[in-house]
């Protein structure tokens, strides 16, 4: 048997239906705003529910109930607007709708082809033309007619049918129902019978569901955004990974707008907050240097309460950053550098920051941070330079199987670092079709926990 939801179009049923389940594409266009649950038939469906079974089923036409329980609506001017975001405009599915008829003339064979359309609808034009009328999208539901007695409504049904096997996305026959539609009039997408046949409860919001669904979907399987301090930071990063885990090098995309905006740890912040108050559902992993200044960076966007998929992460200590020279206003010295001096340059071992005389190139200290309590460290910009241009030489190489193995083992540990922050919150494989309970969908944990 099964449930049935349909959309109507100012009160008229357009070609867009299923059964049991609404796909997320058509949810997708829906928001709070359009969703309606009628309080009076609520009741009357809970009353109806308490009856015993042994209350003989109502004979005749639906209750007034059991249609316009819960219902989505919206203006098809509002609509329109939407679909054409997503890509359903209606220039583009009327391009797209002629072109296919035009193409698939030749397959259509009699009887199939009504043979007075030939000439009524004589090209993929004519019959796009003809569907977005108010009676062309009537004949999406002509399938029960005769077509010796309705031949052209049967004619433009099979067209309907043609497209909506071609196009299989519900947003497609949507948009074009809705081509020449007055942009005040009402669609409706009624989920009355679902309510009814048990396959979605009054309390929950399809919509919302069908988002984050998409949003599970985009973070686990889209790119991984990585956000650095610079453009070098990225670069150099990337080549990491290609050459320590190449394998999945291809996942990760590095956001570097090098249009002479600032660097350093306010690039980081501010490209992060704004990717997350846009919505970006991709991972996004914000990569701060190992110093005072990442620190404070770090502790910043950790009170903002980023969404789950935007990682935090500072570059990893480093072994030789333990005892590592400094000078300072009391001279030179030898001290913890990690966490308060480790830049990108550090990444790579102890051999690319000695000078000719094999020396390591000293952190130098600078102002002190209040809001972390200790000195930000840094190398001589002459010093950072050279070092750089070190890496650089090392990591261009076309082969790295000659790689200094201190370069490789820099390479692995960001590599790793990447991976580590990369690893996508556990989502339930399951599309709006499933037979999981809303238990398991929202609360999974709680499910597999009761398991024996």
């Amino acid at each position: 048997m099964g449930s049935w939801w349909s959309v109507d179009v100012g009160g008229q049923a357009a070609p867009v239906w299923g059964k049991n389940h609404v796909p997320d594409e058509l949810m997708l266009l829906f928001t709070d705003e359009d969703r309606y649950l009628d309080p009076a038939k609520l009741r009357a469906f809970a009353e109806d529910e308490n009856q015993t079974a042994d209350t003989p089923a109502p004979v005749g036409p639906p209750l007034p109930w059991q249609i316009g329980l819960m219902v989505y609506s919206a203006p098809a001017g509002v609509l329109r607007k939407r679909l054409e975001l997503q890509g359903f405009s209606s220039n583009w599915v009327r391009q797209l709708s002629t072109a296919f008829f035009d193409d698939s003339e030749d397959e259509r064979q009699p009887p199939t082809l009504w043979q007075e359309g030939a000439a009524m609808y004589p090209n993929g034009a004519a019959i796009t033309a003809a569907l977005t009328t108010r009676s062309g999208r009537a004949a999406g539901w002509g399938s029960h007619l005769d077509p010796r007695e309705h031949p052209e409504a049967c004619f433009l049904n099979s067209r309907w049918e043609e497209l909506r096997g071609a196009f299989d996305d519900p947003r497609f026959a949507l948009a074009l129902s809705l081509c020449r539609t007055r942009a005040s009039t009402e669609v409706k997408l009624d989920l009355t019978d679902l309510v009814m046949g048990g396959w979605i409860t009054t309390n929950e919001h399809p919509h919302r569901a069908a988002r984050l669904r998409m949003s599970a979907a985009v973070a686990a399987d889209g790119d991984i955004i990585v956000v650095t301090e610079g453009s070098s930071d990225a670069r150099r990063l990337h080549r990491s990974l290609e050459i320590a885990a190449p394998e999945v090098a291809h996942l990760f995309t590095f956001l570097d707008i090098d249009l002479r905006s600032p660097g350093g740890t306010d690039r980081v912040v501010s490209l992060t907050k704004g990717m997350a108050a846009a919505g970006v559902m991709n991972r996004i992993i914000a990569v701060l240097d190992n110093d005072t200044a990442g620190r404070e960076a770090a502790a910043q966007l950790s009170k903002l309460n980023l969404p789950g998929q935007i990682v935090i992460v500072c570059l990893p200590k480093v072994p030789y950053g333990t005892r590592y020279p400094t000078l300072g206003p009391s001279g030179p010295g030898t001290e913890d550098v990690n966490g308060r001096a480790v830049s990108m340059e550090f990444m790579f071992g102890e051999d690319v920051l000695r000078n000719a005389e094999g020396e390591l190139y000293p952190v130098r200290w600078h102002a002190f941070n209040e809001k972390v309590g200790d000195y930000q460290g840094r190398l001589d910009s002459a010093d950072k330079a050279r070092t750089g241009k070190r890496i650089d030489a090392a990591l261009s190489a076309e082969t790295s199987d000659g790689m200094h193995v201190q370069v490789r083992t820099g390479c692995t540990r960001l590599a790793n670092a990447l991976i580590d922050a990369a690893s996508p919150s556990h989502r339930i494989p399951a599309s709006e079709g499933s037979d999981l309970t809303e238990m398991w969908r929202h609360d999974p944990f709680s499910a597999i926990r009761i398991i024996p």
